[in-house]
């Protein structure tokens, strides 16, 4: 290997480990991902087809390659190193494949089982840009598929302050990076988060099943939906 590449390996090496350390700093993390994991298992489909918007570090994909191995799985996401990040992590795993951009650049005819949408769209302004990408997720979600969300959800104003107390517990209690823990404190307040009833709202505007809440840690919360009734279809076996 030469110093050049190896001088890339290590880069990349350190990128994931400081990604790895901001993912152990937030609470639940794990949990949402091992719930969505158990969803796309229990799908009807022996071989799910699933839809992974923001492929972040990898760690998703890893845990989905681990509990579901005959997943087929897409992978989309603008940041080029998010996706270099989360090819080093897959590795040579077969049935993975990567897409650099946003949703709206997949091809509408692709139809997936399960889409999962994990701390993507809380990045999202309220202004359209909330609406169009769930409505891009519905396009690409298959008749009975499912979709697993999870965003930073505020339903009082003051409701991060009073949090912020049990997060700098939880924060010491697991040994989080003091750099991880005021990267949280410092971007929750800044993102563009909106209330459960709007996040109900944007699903049945975009034409999705009122979301059903299963998990909530903190100021993150997830949610499974699909697409709006119309059929006596289920979306699990």
């Amino acid at each position: 290997m030469t110093t050049e590449r190896q001088g890339l390996h290590d880069e990349e090496s350190g990128r994931l480990a400081m990604y790895r350390e901001i993912q152990r700093s937030i609470p639940g993390l794990d949990t949402i991902y091992r719930l969505a994991a158990a969803l796309i298992a229990a799908h009807a489909s022996p071989a799910p087809r699933v839809l992974v918007v923001g492929a972040g570090g990898g760690r998703e994909i890893e845990t989905f390659l681990a509990d579901v191995p005959a997943a087929s799985i897409t992978a989309v996401d603008p940041s080029a190193g998010n996706l270099a990040l989360a090819r080093h992590v897959a590795g040579n795993a077969n049935g993975v494949h990567f897409v650099e951009g946003r949703m709206e650049d997949l091809h509408t005819d692709a139809e997936f089982d399960v889409a999962t949408s994990l701390l993507v769209m809380h990045q999202l302004p309220d202004d359209g840009a909330k609406l169009s990408y769930l409505c891009a997720i519905r396009d690409r979600l298959g008749v009975g598929g499912a979709l697993v969300h999870a965003d930073v959800c505020f339903d009082d104003p003051d409701e991060f302050e009073r949090l912020v107390p049990i997060y700098q517990a939880y924060a010491r209690h697991i040994g989080a990076s003091a750099e991880a823990t005021q990267l949280e404190l410092g971007t929750i307040p800044a993102l563009p988060a909106v209330s459960s009833d709007r996040i109900r709202a944007l699903f049945e505007q975009a034409g999705l099943a009122s979301p059903r809440e299963v998990f909530r840690s903190l100021w993150y919360r997830c949610w499974v939906s699909g697409h709006a009734p119309t059929s006596s279809k289920v979306l699990l076996k």
